[in-house]
């Protein structure tokens, strides 16, 4: 496993890293092993053909997600008494990869959430981490070979800005990702090796 620790997330080299790549934010396609993880693998194909990455989505929650992320990394660390180590991107091999929000200590990471004053509130009340999240950790600790990730969700809004919630290594999770991603690396260099006779 290889770690860009000085790349800057979403700076050119990082989507040049990426380019491909089953990643973090696919996991919950990777896990479920269906007609997603095929449009995914499509979409793979073509970057690695082209050259060039499938435009990112992005909405206003996201977009405040990455102007707060700082602020939510710093309110973590105060927090817990961690020191967050950022990184840009860990690569499992040339096929897999992710981008964590940083590394704690040699076996904790992090992943930070900015919700909206709604979601912040529903998950004060519930609880809940929502499952593309849950998997996404999960596929973070597998390729970093991580034992747990403090899930940090953040608003500073409210009178309690940071809600920090365990999550350990799911060896169930893990497995069904290692079977997408099996399958889905093997989808895409068939896919390659018949595009390009």
């Amino acid at each position: 496993m290889k770690i860009y620790e000085d790349m800057e997330q979403g700076s050119a080299d990082w989507f040049a890293v990426r380019l491909g790549k089953l990643t973090g934010s696919d996991a919950q396609c990777i896990a479920t092993n269906g007609k997603g993880l095929e449009t995914l693998v499509f979409e793979k194909v073509a970057e690695i053909m082209t050259g060039k990455m499938k435009p990112q989505y992005t909405n206003d929650d996201m977009a405040r997600g990455k102007e707060l992320e700082a602020l939510a990394r710093s309110s973590y660390e105060l927090e817990s008494g961690f020191l967050v180590k950022k990184v840009g991107f860990m690569e499992l091999d040339e096929n897999v990869g992710s981008s964590p929000d940083g590394l704690i200590g040699e076996d904790g990471m992090v992943e930070i959430k900015c919700k909206n004053d709604a979601l912040f509130a529903k998950y004060m009340y519930e609880g809940k981490i929502e499952s593309a999240h849950n998997l996404q950790i999960q596929m973070n600790l597998y390729i970093s070979g991580r034992e747990w990730c403090d899930y940090v969700i953040f608003n500073e809004n409210f009178p309690k800005t940071t809600i920090i919630t365990r999550i350990n290594k799911n060896e169930g999770d893990i497995a069904k990702l290692k079977v997408g991603i099996a399958t889905g690396t093997s989808m895409i260099k068939t896919i390659l090796s018949k595009i390009k006779q």
